[in-house]
């Protein structure tokens, strides 16, 4: 559990800014990730592990050594879902929305909720506290936190409030995405559940 704490810090620490870098970037990090929850929770032996290289060669047959050798890699979808643990992309999407709620609940730091403006339409379409998102001319300047969070709001809003099925239950539990009632940590373990069962289906924000 240790290991897999200090894993999480690691990977963690400062993703709000750099979690929205461009996908071929994001892929290798997501790779590195893998192989470590293949290192840590892995049922099957590969290359990383220590135990793949003491198999003594007098103890195989002659056949096992004439035999290709398979690189195949353990899948770690299913790891992933046995331990509850998001993925990269998953956790970079928990960390934005945890910001953006902070932001909206004690409405600091001023100059970030000065530029959160509600959608006039957000009553009429049931996407209640969906927000505008700022007009940038350059798409590089769409992966900075502001664009990102509220982009990300908006999905998980609309995900919540439209009664969208997630393990055939309907999430009604949503009256804290507009009164704010809850913590800030406690807004962040429902936001890593929902995220966690998205994953889970294979849905994608």
């Amino acid at each position: 559990m240790t290991q897999i704490y200090l894993f999480l810090v690691a990977l963690s620490y400062g993703i709000s800014c750099w979690g929205s870098s461009c996908k071929a970037k994001l892929e290798k990090i997501f790779c590195i990730q893998k192989r470590c929850i293949r290192l840590l929770f892995g049922k099957e032996l590969n290359f990383d592990h220590a135990e793949f290289y003491k198999t003594c060669a007098r103890v195989r047959s002659i056949d096992e050594h004439v035999a290709p050798k398979n690189f195949e890699l353990e899948h770690t979808k299913p790891l992933f879902n046995e331990h509850k643990l998001l993925t990269v992309h998953n956790l970079h999407k928990m960390f934005l929305l945890n910001e953006l709620y902070k932001i909206q609940k004690f409405r600091y730091p001023i100059p970030l909720s000065n530029f959160l403006h509600k959608t006039p339409d957000s009553a009429r379409m049931g996407r209640k506290n969906s927000y505008i998102l700022p007009h940038y001319h350059l798409n590089i300047s769409r992966s900075q936190f502001l664009y990102s969070s509220i982009s990300v709001w908006n999905q998980i809003n609309y995900c919540y409030f439209s009664n969208l099925y997630i393990n055939n239950c309907v999430t009604t539990d949503n009256t804290f995405l507009s009164d704010f009632s809850l913590s800030h940590s406690g807004a962040k373990r429902k936001f890593k559940h929902f995220l966690l069962n998205m994953q889970q289906l294979g849905h994608h924000l």
